[in-house]
């Protein structure tokens, strides 16, 4: 006859609670973020804040440079229409110091309908052309491209040509620029 003879193990240990309980949950001692937590996320996201900070800086300082072209070419064909509206011929181009863009004639109608531009002590221009504009609409320049300079490395172009059309360029930015 056959006999079985049931062995019998020792009980489990207990079981510490640790164990039981997922990772991600922590009982009431454990609760809360320890400071490596908090500095690592802080840090995190100061790098974070960091990096779009300058993303939108760059950006604005592109915005307000492409305005300043685009200024510059509406206070030009500007000039050329008045110059057709009165069929006279008008001179465009800067003050002494350089701070004033607008009309350098004696031409009454013409100044009480265009205000001169101011240009900002931020940017540097290649040249400081004067631009004669004849009553037919036609454009005779002493330099023919103006290029704007944000003295951060970025620079804009202004091509006026004969026909009396102005074309702004698009940004280009010196290597190793921030």
């Amino acid at each position: 006859m056959i006999r079985l003879r049931l062995i019998e193990k020792e009980p489990p240990s207990p079981v510490k609670r640790s164990a039981l309980v997922p990772d991600w949950t922590r009982i009431a001692s454990e609760a809360g973020f320890s400071i490596i937590e908090l500095l690592i996320v802080t840090a995190f996201a100061a790098i974070i804040m960091t990096m779009t900070v300058m993303t939108f800086q760059k950006g604005l300082e592109r915005y307000q440079l492409r305005g300043t072209a685009a200024r510059m070419a509406w206070q030009i064909e500007r000039a050329r229409s008045i110059a057709l509206k009165y069929n006279q011929t008008l001179t465009l181009g800067f003050t002494a110091q350089n701070t004033q863009f607008g009309l350098t004639c004696a031409c009454p109608e013409a100044a009480s309908e265009l205000s001169n531009l101011s240009v900002s002590n931020n940017n540097s221009l290649s040249a400081y052309p004067t631009l004669t504009i004849k009553g037919n609409g036609t454009i005779q320049a002493t330099a023919p491209t103006i290029t704007i300079d944000d003295r951060k490395g970025r620079r804009i172009s202004i091509t006026i040509n004969n026909a009396g059309r102005t074309v702004v360029g698009d940004i280009t930015e010196s290597t190793g620029s921030l």
